[in-house]
């Protein structure tokens, strides 16, 4: 297997505010070969201006780490310091320490072990002096130091192990690669027979066979990065094929095959070629629809043969690459081994696409072949996605597209469309060997109309409960984005949900028509939740209805964040009705609780929703079921103790409720004192005595009352409400250059290309 590669640089005790802020600034703009993870340690007391200043995809080192994890001892620095600092290496054996500060072999070997138990990966140092070169104890000399780690250390996953020969540091003498490559290689061979592990050698200074020099840690950093690009390919045992250093990547169609290939390969030989990857699209939709009849003419079937013939090697570095994943069970339900999980895998190796394509060339009826090869890449794309995403460990921003059927005939089909959901749904309940997606901060869910009957003038079937489960106890989720959307009927859909359980501070819903019980559950769903935006129409419905929306369901769940909304935008007057029907609703609800046994739980309540129960602190499940705290009279009720919102955009009915009612508040007490900006909808001056009233008076006394309060908008010239009325809309889409009946929102889903 090739190599990684390893680049580093030492500050040493040099540099200050000035020269270190240039230097980073000269490594964020720099090219480096996308295959080489590069790591620059800085003098401690500039660790954290460097990582607040560096790009991500190049780590810091400190140059030193103490053995203890607390105490007494002045000017040390623990490993949990380093952690809790986002630093990531430790630079531990340095020459100059083990020469100037008299640092033993068995010392730098218990920290290496404090550091590695840590979490924090080690830069170990080893080298010979002249004199011991001199005397043939080179490898003697670097085998002994690496021993005393050995006894300390198990685990060498996350120790890079640098040779730097301390006769060539600063003394003008430089050593030959010659020189260089026999110490690696008895290092090699000592770590196979040791530790049963292998790295990538970094050393200090090597004169190449092409004359050039490489200084890896104690020159200058800009030297080393002028041959970040050089240095690998001249250093490697074999040739490593260059990976274009993606920040997008997209499983999508059949043009992305090869890119994905590539990857999957890299991710077993090139980790780091991955590192650069930050945002992900995976749209489902046009590989399932490839995938919706299985059947083959008879112009496919010598490749079919020729397919179910191909053997992978039982060595096939993808056997072990999948375990990540734990598909056992599932392989075993849908009788998809291991074996034949891979061979899915390598049907776009170089050496099979080549072949594939030599034939069709060949064959006269290559076109009635292309329902096999399309099912085919199919199956290679779902099970890539699941791998390409555990593996690529610094997404941040995901796009995923969601099927809302798996109509089919083949039996297969469920397994292959939903493969990756269940990875994602096992990582974000910790059922993996290993959490991947840790640093995934933003998710957009995409609706997916073309399948069957579905048309993009509807609001598309999402189970948004049952999606959020993919995504929501992650460490670092921050946002979730969806539009056009409506609920799936009751079919295979989540009602209920245990409040508090999610990470997520930012939810978006737009252009959609969910009812105000499910908008309740997703406003609850956060522990905290900081901004929160609903609004609906644009769409028709597929049966012409609409969902009905309750204000005082909606102000009882929104008063449950009281503590954290900063900012709230809810576009619903078109859609609200009395409060009665989430009533009736409910009481549904507690009719068909009563009735089951008492050992009998409901659909939802399963092995996910019984580990979300555990870590709730919500309260109850059921927006209901919380105490009345204020009087809601078909309104939102008072936003008074929301002492956080500064930004608030609703419609007239909705703050104030209908014209005929009475609105149990006064507007300008309503209100929260830091409120900067308010956007009312639907208002027009002097149609409602009601609304003039209360708006007159906020207007007057909001100086006073409401200092913050800088912005209004919708006083002077009426912003509408969102329009909910449904035009009946055709069973069959217009001819081209024909006129629609209505106008429909069309969902623009940006960006989504490799980049």
């Amino acid at each position: 297997m090739p190599r990684q590669f390893f680049v580093g640089g030492n500050f040493k005790m040099n540099g200050n505010i000035e020269t270190i802020k240039s230097i980073v600034a000269h490594l964020n703009d720099a090219k480096a070969d996308p295959n080489t993870e590069v790591v620059i340690a800085p003098p401690s007391l500039y660790l954290l201006l460097t990582r607040e200043h560096l790009r991500s995809g190049i780590e810091v080192a400190a140059q030193n780490v103490f053995d203890r994890p607390n105490g007494a001892f002045t000017g040390e620095i623990s490993v949990a310091q380093l952690k809790d600092s986002n630093i990531t290496w430790t630079l531990l054996g340095h020459s100059e320490r083990r020469v100037v500060l008299q640092e033993d072999d068995a010392f730098v070997a218990k920290k290496t072990a404090a550091a590695i138990d840590g979490g924090i990966g080690v830069i170990l140092c080893c080298g010979e002096s002249l004199e011991q070169r001199e005397a043939d104890k080179t490898i003697e000399v670097v085998t002994s130091q690496l021993s005393a780690v050995a006894k300390e250390v198990k685990d060498w996953s996350k120790i890079v192990v640098a040779y730097e020969p301390i006769w060539a540091i600063g003394t003008g003498k430089v050593a030959t690669a010659a020189q260089a490559q026999e110490v690696h290689a008895a290092i090699r061979k000592w770590l196979g027979t040791t530790t049963l592990a292998l790295f990538w050698l970094g050393t200090t200074a090597i004169n190449l066979e092409s004359g050039s020099r490489v200084c890896l840690w104690d020159n200058p950093i800009s030297a080393a990065l002028d041959l970040l690009d050089q240095c690998p390919m001249e250093l490697a045992s074999g040739h490593i094929p260059q990976i274009p250093s993606w920040s997008r990547i997209r499983v999508a169609d059949h043009s992305d095959c090869e890119k994905i290939h590539q990857l999957l390969e890299a991710s077993y030989t090139q980790p780091p070629a991955l590192n650069g990857i930050n945002e992900a699209v995976i749209k489902l939709k046009l590989i399932r629809e490839t995938t919706f009849f299985n059947t083959y003419n008879t112009h496919a079937k010598p490749y079919v043969e020729h397919e179910r013939l191909r053997v992978v090697a039982a060595d096939h570095p993808l056997h072990d690459t999948i375990r990540i994943l734990e598909l056992d069970g599932d392989e075993a339900e849908h009788k998809l081994p291991e074996d034949k999980v891979v061979k899915h895998l390598t049907w776009h190796d170089p050496s099979v696409r080549e072949e594939r394509q030599a034939r069709l060339a060949e064959d006269a009826e290559r076109w009635h072949v292309h329902t096999y090869t399309g099912l085919q890449d199919g199956e290679f794309l779902h099970h890539a996605a699941p791998l390409l995403l555990m593996h690529c460990s610094n997404i941040e921003n995901l796009t995923y597209s969601v099927c809302p059927y798996t109509y089919n005939a083949d039996r297969q089909a469920p397994y292959r469309a939903h493969i990756l959901e269940q990875c994602l749904l096992r990582n974000n309940y910790d059922k993996l060997p290993e959490p991947h997606l840790q640093r995934l901060r933003h998710v957009r869910l995409l609706p997916e109309t073309g399948l069957w009957y579905d048309d993009g003038r509807t609001y598309s079937h999402m189970d948004v409960l049952g999606q959020l489960r993919l995504f929501h106890r992650l460490p670092n989720i921050e946002s979730l984005a969806i539009d056009g959307i409506t609920t799936n009927g009751g079919a295979d859909h989540l009602e209920h949900f245990p409040p508090h359980t999610s990470n997520l501070k930012s939810i978006h819903v737009g252009h959609s028509m969910l009812p105000s019980t499910l908008v309740a559950v997703l406003i609850r769903i956060p522990k905290h939740l900081e901004e929160f935006t609903f609004f609906v129409g644009g769409r028709d419905t597929r049966d012409g209805g609409r969902n009905l929306f309750s204000a005082r369901t909606l102000g009882k769940a929104l008063w449950d964040q009281r503590a954290s909304l900063r900012r709230l935008d809810i576009d619903v007057d078109g859609l609200l009705q009395d409060d009665k029907y989430d009533r009736q609703e409910y009481e549904r609800y507690l009719k068909e609780s009563r009735r089951r046994a008492p050992d009998e739980q409901p659909y939802w309540y399963d092995e996910c929703f019984r580990l979300d129960e555990q870590t709730s602190t919500g309260g109850p499940w059921h927006v209901h079921d919380l105490a009345d705290t204020r009087e809601y009279s078909n309104t939102i009720g008072s936003l008074h103790d929301f002492e956080k919102l500064t930004h608030l955009s609703l419609g007239v009915k909705l703050l104030l409720g209908p014209p005929e009612s009475k609105t149990p508040f006064r507007l300008v007490e309503a209100l929260p004192k830091s409120l900067e900006s308010l956007l009312i909808r639907g208002y027009t001056r002097g149609h409602t005595a009601k609304f003039d009233e209360a708006i007159g008076e906020l207007v007057a006394l909001c100086s006073e009352q409401l200092p913050a309060l800088k912005d209004i908008r919708g006083l002077e010239e009426c912003i509408p409400s969102a329009d909910v009325e449904v035009t009946r809309r055709r069973m069959v889409a217009p001819v081209p250059g024909e006129k629609e009946e209505a106008d429909y929102w069309e969902l623009d889903e940006g960006d989504q290309d490799w980049a």
